[in-house]
């Protein structure tokens, strides 16, 4: 059995007259509804909306009056997914319906992201005569989505990635930097006697040291780059469209800046730093690896000091 609306839908007249009663139920039933709700012809190419109730104008800020009359395409602009709305012509040219998201604008240019369903409405022989939309503002969902999804991704004490971001975009600038043929280097760092600075001085002051030592971390790096607080003490920067004596130099400014910043308490701060170029057919894994062996060469040589990975 059809759905509902299209059971109704088909005792709509062709062209002209007055709606049964039943449509008429229908109707107000659509203008009561929490849900936007938008109604076109049949005709694919240049579809006229012909009904719009009151959920879809406080939505998009247009009145019923600026909208009837219009195509469906007044609400699309540059960041509504083209793909979506070809996969949605596809769809209903297959007499199907068609559930997606994408983003939509109001009247005024502000964009939002919608959920909604199309489906054909079809007339007692089988024909569509209309499409009607059932459409949901969900702007605040994936905002919130996307919220969780940032904090996930960024330490909350550094505001730099956490380790599992860092590597994730670790893996990405590998692809990317292999398919342009560009060099990658990283920088494993660590901060020396940290352990010392929390038992003498408390977690709070500790605290602070990793907070401004990654600012300055943070500073130093360029926003093509990857600051990553990747575990305790311990960073990593990955350093794209860059070869390992770059990379050394900017290790090197790291370790100065960090030793001449002055910290609570007058706490002398180091930090003992490797760097690593990526190989041809190297790994992140392997990488990282090497940067972090030659930073605990730079702790066994005495601290304060850059080491450089071999091959």
């Amino acid at each position: 059995m059809p759905p509902i609306h299209e059971q109704i839908f088909s005792r709509l007249p062709q062209a002209g007259g007055l709606r049964d009663h039943s449509a008429s139920l229908f109707e107000a039933a659509l203008e009561s509804s929490y849900d936007s709700v938008l109604i076109t012809d049949a005709n694919l190419d240049n579809p006229t909306i012909v009904f719009v109730n009151q959920a879809f104008c406080i939505m998009t800020g247009y009145s019923s009056e600026e909208i009837l009359g219009k195509t469906p395409a007044i609400l699309q602009g540059e960041r509504t997914d083209s793909r979506v709305t070809r996969a949605l012509r596809e769809a209903l040219e297959a007499g199907k319906s068609f559930e997606a998201r994408t983003v939509n604008y109001r009247k005024n240019g502000e964009p939002f992201h919608i959920e909604w369903r199309t489906s054909p409405v079809l007339d007692d022989n089988g024909q569509t005569t209309h499409y009607i939309a059932i459409q949901r503002d969900v702007t605040s969902q994936v905002r919130q989505v996307r919220r969780l999804k940032r904090l996930a991704e960024i330490d909350g004490l550094t505001r730099l990635f956490t380790r599992k971001a860092g590597q994730s975009g670790l893996d990405k600038e590998i692809v990317r930097t292999r398919k342009k043929h560009e060099p990658l280097s990283v920088i494993m760092l660590d901060i020396d006697h940290f352990k010392k600075i929390n038992d003498e001085h408390g977690h709070s002051v500790g605290d602070n040291v990793i907070e401004r030592v990654a600012s300055i971390i943070d500073a130093r790096v360029r926003g093509q780059d990857l600051a990553i607080r990747w575990g305790g003490e311990e960073f990593v920067v990955v350093l794209v469209d860059t070869a390992l004596d770059g990379a050394e130099r900017v290790a090197r400014a790291l370790r100065a800046m960090i030793a001449s910043t002055s910290f609570p308490f007058q706490i002398k701060v180091t930090i003992s730093a490797g760097v690593a170029e990526l190989g041809e057919g190297e790994t992140a894994a392997s990488v990282i690896e090497r940067a972090d062996k030659a930073m605990y060469a730079a702790k066994e040589g005495g601290r304060d000091r850059v080491e450089i990975a071999p091959n």
